[in-house]
């Protein structure tokens, strides 16, 4: 057991001697979605993502219209969410929603229809993404993730949600929102890594990553995003880590 301990904290070294604590950053949704967040929260987080090199600055709805304007004078991507936290909004009212914010945002973060995958219907999933992800493209915004909520369904209903995003044309797949589950540790990334690979879809990890540690572990085990409330600390307990390794 003592050399499979010592066997890990080797690559694990090597992983994280591969990855400098700026290269972490740039990986990074530096995000805030609480229910009683203030334009000046927001602002701080884009202050934040300026100063860290975070990929960008993931604020609710609500203020990416007000917020824009300080994001584009420090040159700091912008992007939220839409049908957060639960997808049970109808497909119209998501398009709405939508556009009151392409036109701000690089990036748009979509809860799935979880309820049509459970239940199994294809069609009204992917007919809902495509939608969006049409209409998304043409307002301007980027890139589109779509939160699947990994740890609550089962392996069907994932498949759907995958499918249905690579064939409606989305960027990536999103382990979770982190309000109903913590999607963010190896194993469902790893799961939904696997289920992503023959479509060729990205993966973002969220929900209770808190450390670099955490961080690291996510990315090793497939994410090519993470999404964090915590991101400051993720880099600051990364550095510590870093360090170690590389001396």
């Amino acid at each position: 057991m003592q050399g499979e301990h010592e066997r890990l904290r080797r690559m694990l070294g090597e992983l994280v001697s591969l990855l400098p604590p700026e290269r972490l950053a740039g990986l990074i949704d530096n995000t805030v979605l609480r229910p009683a967040m203030r334009l000046e929260d927001a602002i701080k987080l884009i202050e934040e993502t300026h100063e860290y090199g975070f990929y960008c600055a993931m604020i609710p709805p609500s203020h990416v219209r007000r917020a824009h304007p300080y994001a584009g004078d420090l040159g700091v991507r912008l992007c939220t969410v839409v049908g957060f936290p639960s997808g049970f909004q109808p497909g119209e009212a998501k398009m709405v929603e939508l556009s009151l914010v392409s036109s701000f945002v690089e990036e748009v973060d979509l809860v799935a229809p979880l309820w049509a995958a459970v239940e199994g219907d294809y069609d009204y999933v992917r007919s809902e993404l495509s939608e969006f992800v049409e209409t998304a493209r043409s307002g301007g915004v980027k890139v589109v993730k779509v939160i699947v909520e990994a740890p609550l369904v089962g392996d069907d209903a994932l498949s759907i949600m995958v499918r249905a995003s690579a064939e409606a044309g989305a960027d990536y797949v999103k382990t979770s929102t982190g309000v109903y589950s913590k999607g963010g540790d190896p194993a469902t990334v790893m799961r939904l890594a696997e289920a992503a690979a023959p479509y060729r879809l990205k993966v973002k990890a969220a929900g209770g990553i808190r450390t670099g540690l955490d961080a690291i572990l996510a990315i090793a085990a497939g994410a090519d995003r993470v999404g964090t409330s915590s991101a400051v600390r993720v880099i600051e307990t990364y550095k510590t880590l870093y360090k170690g390794v590389k001396r």
